[in-house]
């Protein structure tokens, strides 16, 4: 895959998440989502919400992805139009990801973004001042955004919930702590080799009932999920599998930069979500893959 190849599936990506920004803020500013060729419902793609064709995970996940892209983009431009053009995107898009669409798992996955950077500048000590910094803006935003400040409200108030026993349905902790224990309590049964592709609602279903809770067949963390199908084996080899790319990714400074981050991106929304079970973001993956391959093979 040449260098040229992999700036066109770059651009593609951009102009499309650019799109889905425009869009977003259309909702935002009260235009009927049906214009877009979306559908509002009780929680998306609303003026409160304004996610596009995806839930606001998937939304979150894919910006910031795309905030990352524009930042390099901004940086290695020499035009002064378009350097313009990337800071305004990047800021349209920092707004749009903390103080207007739900959802705290592009929150978390955005913090790969300083870390990465801090490191890159300075070393392990980079590492530590980007994640001080970053933990001291969220706070300042935690009093000074409202989306932010309600949402980790909520947050508390679910993990009070949590802390008492009483996980409630219905509430994004809530059911991440009814998924992880009966995940973890059906791995516990088989844990050598699990329970077979597509096994995973027949796995927890015991334990859900049990509880008085509703079955589930995507524990929400792609490890889990691994675990449950596939058990110690499947995560061994997962693990392998995601090590060779990050070691790949990590030889060459083109691949460090454009390839590196995204798999930790991955990484780091695979606790929350399981990204290579749900479409888009497995797909994504996939191409990514695809990317660092050609450029491992050209280069």
């Amino acid at each position: 895959m040449s260098q040229a190849n992999r700036h066109i599936i770059g651009q593609g990506f951009l102009s499309g998440m650019a799109m889905v920004l425009a869009m977003s803020y259309g909702i935002w500013f009260g235009i009927d989502p049906v214009y877009f060729g979306a559908k509002a419902t009780d929680m998306y793609a609303i003026p409160s919400n304004p996610t596009v064709f995806k839930s606001h995970i998937t939304h979150n996940f894919f910006l910031v992805v795309a905030i990352y892209l524009w930042l390099l983009c901004f940086f290695r431009t020499e035009k002064p139009a378009l350097k313009g053009v990337y800071a305004a995107l990047t800021l349209l898009g920092l707004v749009n990801l903390f103080g207007m669409i739900d959802g705290r798992t592009g929150w978390l996955v955005f913090m790969v973004i300083p870390l990465y950077f801090g490191y890159q500048k300075l070393g392990f000590k980079g590492f530590l001042l980007a994640g001080f910094v970053f933990a001291a803006m969220l706070v300042a935003a935690y009093f000074l955004v409202d989306n932010i400040h309600d949402r980790f409200s909520t947050t508390w108030l679910e993990i009070q919930q949590v802390l008492r026993d009483k996980p409630q349905q219905g509430t994004s902790i809530g059911e991440r702590v009814i998924y992880l224990t009966s995940s973890w309590s059906a791995f516990l049964q088989a844990p050598f080799f699990g329970y077979g592709l597509g096994g995973v609602q027949g796995a927890v279903q015991p334990f859900t009932s049990a509880a008085g809770w509703p079955t589930f067949y995507n524990p929400h963390n792609q490890f889990l999920m691994l675990m449950l199908q596939g058990g110690l084996l499947a995560l061994v080899f997962y693990i392998w599998f995601f090590g060779l790319a990050v070691f790949k990714s990590a030889t060459s400074v083109w691949s460090s930069t454009f390839v590196l981050p995204l798999l930790m991106i991955y990484f780091v929304g695979n606790l929350l979500n399981s990204f290579h079970f749900d479409f888009a973001e497995s797909v994504a993956f996939v191409i990514l893959y695809a990317v660092l391959l050609g450029a491992t093979a050209w280069d």
